[in-house]
Parts: structure tokens; sequence; C-alpha cells
């Protein structure tokens, strides 16, 4: 009987084994992220949606995004590392014809694409003499370029609108260096002063102004005054922000209304390392132009890679042709270099 025995036993376990593989095969297959990553129901259900309804509900978004997840590096004095190259993919699209004829489409890559809806920025409330100014200036515009953008004469973007990448950030214990690209009006840059130093009490405007910065906990906060009045905000091709969703292309956000300000606006700005994610948050204070301060819509800038480098920009005038020639009824005349008449 012993024998009969073990082959039925030997038989069930195959029965059983069986029953385990069928049974098993009948589960649903496990749910695939865009990324190519296996996800569950749980967290399938989590994803953001399609139309983001604030700009607070967009925020919380990014800072869920696993690139803001990962550790936040450390400078050695403890602080928050902010050093490296930040900025986000334009998604821009060439081609290459036979002739040799390159085809350049600025963003190309993202259309049709698009994954989320999502609000529209922040806006500043303008003072009745200001707002009158302002439309004049929205009135003559195409989409939203103009001719009167400061950009166009190759003036710098001023504060906030700098703040928009790719930028190259180089700190040390005493001083924060800001070094913009830009393919409009070339590269500027600025330093963050983070040695205890005040403004100067002196101050002559100019157009990034001065910037003192301290540390509230991991946040660097930064202080610019002295700002000139021939810059803009924001307007014109916006900044680029990356997408909520996995595989999802960057989109462009575009304060149209962000534009004029008078010569006492005054810019606080926070910048915040969450794993390789840098998050600028600003606002904006101008009593003469606006009736209340304007807070920024936060903006989000990607690490880039060790080898990313700042390309070598130049601003070029477009308007030389009105530039005057000396002729034999017009000579130059340096004021400045004329010696004084003796006596």
């Amino acid at each position: 009987m012993k024998p009969r025995f073990a082959i039925c036993a030997w038989l069930a376990a195959l029965l059983l084994v069986a029953v385990i593989l069928a049974t098993v095969s009948l589960l649903p297959e496990p749910l695939v992220a865009q990324n190519g990553a296996p996800t569950t129901a749980k967290s399938a259900a989590a994803m953001p949606p399609s139309v983001i309804s604030s700009n607070e509900e967009l925020q919380k978004l990014y800072l869920d995004l696993p690139v803001a997840k990962l550790r936040t590096p450390r400078a050695v004095d403890g602080h928050p590392d902010l050093s490296g190259f930040w900025y986000n993919d334009l998604s821009n699209a060439s081609q290459r014809d036979a002739d040799g004829t390159v085809r350049f489409d600025l963003g190309g890559s993202r259309r049709g694409k698009a994954v989320a809806k999502y609000p529209e920025p922040s806006e500043p409330d303008y003072k009745p003499e200001y707002a009158a100014k302002l439309k004049a200036i929205i009135d003559n515009q195409y989409g939203e370029t103009t001719a009167e953008d400061p950009n166009f004469d190759c003036l710098p973007s001023g504060v906030p609108r700098v703040s928009t990448g790719p930028l190259q950030i180089v700190q040390t214990p005493k001083m924060i260096v800001l070094l913009y690209e830009s393919n409009f009006i070339g590269q500027t840059f600025r330093i963050v002063y983070t040695d205890g130093r005040t403004h100067p009490k002196d101050l002559d405007t100019s157009y990034l102004g001065h910037s003192i910065g301290h540390w509230e906990r991991d946040t660097l906060v930064v202080d610019v005054a002295g700002l000139n009045d021939e810059t803009w905000m924001g307007g014109a091709q916006g900044h680029t922000e990356p997408g909520v969703h996995v595989g999802e292309p960057n989109h462009q956000i575009i304060e149209k209304f962000a534009l004029i300000h008078s010569d006492q606006e005054h810019v606080t700005e926070h910048y915040a390392r969450h794993g390789n994610m840098l998050v600028y948050e600003a606002t904006v204070e101008d009593p003469v132009a606006f009736t209340k301060p304007w807070v920024v819509t936060p903006r989000h800038l990607i690490l880039g890679r060790p080898d990313d480098e700042l390309f070598e920009t130049f601003c070029q005038s477009r308007d030389k042709e009105h530039i005057i020639k000396p002729s034999e009824k017009d000579q130059y005349l340096c004021n400045y270099c004329k010696k004084p008449a003796s006596n």
C-alpha cells in the first residue's frame, strides 16, 4: 500500500500546483506607468489629473514628482547646495532637408502631446495710470510679442523675469553667483551677497538691482532693491515649466500682463532645492504701479547633467540701419572728451 499511497500523494501535489498556476494566470496584469515601471492600482489612482484647477494644486504636484523626491545635497556650511546648471528643455524640433536646409521649430516636439491643462499664472494688479499704459502695449501686441519689449533693444530681462532659466548657480559661503543664458539678450549675471551686508545707502538704480541674501532654514531668501524702470517683469515667450505627468513634454507659462513697473520696484525671492528640482518664488512690491504686492506663480527648474554648460550668446541690435553715419555736414562730436578751454 505504501507505493500506491506515495503515487497518489505525488499526483495530488501536481494537481495543486496546476490549480495555483491557473489561478495566477487569471489575475489582472500589473499596470505599467508611462516610464515603463510597474505600478499598482493605488498609485495609478494617484496620478495627476488631466485638468489642474489651481496653482496651489500644481505646486503640490510638482513637489510630488520623482525628481523632487531625491536626496538634496548640502554644501560644506550645511545649507542646501544650489550649485549646478538648471533649465527646462524647450522641446524644440529640427529637420534637415535633402538640399541642406535646416528647419527649426521652437517647441515643435510638444505639439499635440500635452497631457494636462494648466491654470493661468498670477498677474499683477495695476493702478489706473499704469493700467492705461499696459493696455496701450497690449493693444499693439501680435500674440505676446511687441517691439516695445525691452529685450528687443538688448536690455536685460530684469527681476523676476530673468529667473526663468537656463542658469548656472555657483554657491560659496559669502556669495552666490547667478549666471543667465538667454538667446534674446545674451549672457548676464547677478551676485547675491550672503556675507551679512546691507544694501548701500546711496544705491543707484540698475537693470538687475542689488541683491543680498540670507538663509531661512533650507530656503535662500534674496532681497532685491535698486531696480530701474527700463525692464519688464514677464511677457513675450514666457518661461518653460516641466510637465507633471511622466513622459509629458514641457510647456510654456506666460505672464501676459506682468510687464511694466516703476523704479520703486522691490522684489523678495525664495530659492529652495527639492532633490534635483529648484523652486523659485517671488513677491514683487511696487507702491507706485501696483495696488497690492504681486505674488509670482512658482517656477520650477530641473538640474541638468554634470557636463551641461552655458552657451555663449550675444544680443544683436535690430536697429542698426537707424544709426546715423557721419558725413561732411554731420560729424560726430564727443562732448565729454573735449579739452577744457584755456584761460
